[in-house]
């Protein structure tokens, strides 16, 4: 799997679980990157604070989107193959730090990342969205679109869940 794409997701799937929370757009009732919740954490589990931190914001936001979605044959951001996860978790040890000061210091700062990662992609929508079929060597653009509806969803003030089908 490319480490790029794997990077992309990491990063999109901590701004998104970021603007999600309670404190932010109020998509989950959970505030787990919150600065205080990061204090708690480091306290309770000195060597695991920031693992604690992205398994607590994944999975409220993966609740949340399976409730709008369904568990199936679908994928998201926050429910994807369980090789993905695992490369996820090893690029989020080693990068979820800098891209936490980088890109959620505000609402603002992360929503135009948010943008950014959108890369030009356009699609738009509320409730579940049905980004279509990709195979593993295109999640890149995958992610493009899913960057995309979060970020239009964020914007106009809904709530969207954008999902996709494949074969991985």
């Amino acid at each position: 799997m490319d480490k790029l794409i794997i990077k992309t997701l990491v990063e999109l799937r901590i701004i998104v679980g970021y603007l999600g929370e309670k404190s932010q757009y109020n998509w989950w009732p959970s505030n787990f990157l919150a600065p205080t919740t990061q204090k708690m954490l480091e306290f309770t589990f000195p060597r695991t604070a920031q693992v604690s931190q992205y398994m607590a914001f994944s999975a409220a936001a993966a609740k949340v989107h399976d409730e709008a979605i369904g568990i199936g044959k679908s994928f998201h951001l926050f429910r994807l193959p369980e090789h993905i996860e695992k490369a996820m978790l090893e690029e989020f040890k080693m990068l979820g730090k800098d891209i936490t000061e980088t890109h959620l210091s505000s609402k603002a700062s992360a929503t135009d990342r948010l943008t950014e990662l959108s890369g030009g992609a356009s699609i738009s929508g509320e409730g579940p969205i049905n980004i279509g079929e990709t195979q593993i060597d295109k999640l890149d653009r995958v992610a493009a679109k899913v960057a995309c509806a979060y970020s239009q969803a964020f914007s106009e003030n809904n709530k969207a869940f954008p999902y996709f089908q494949s074969n991985i």
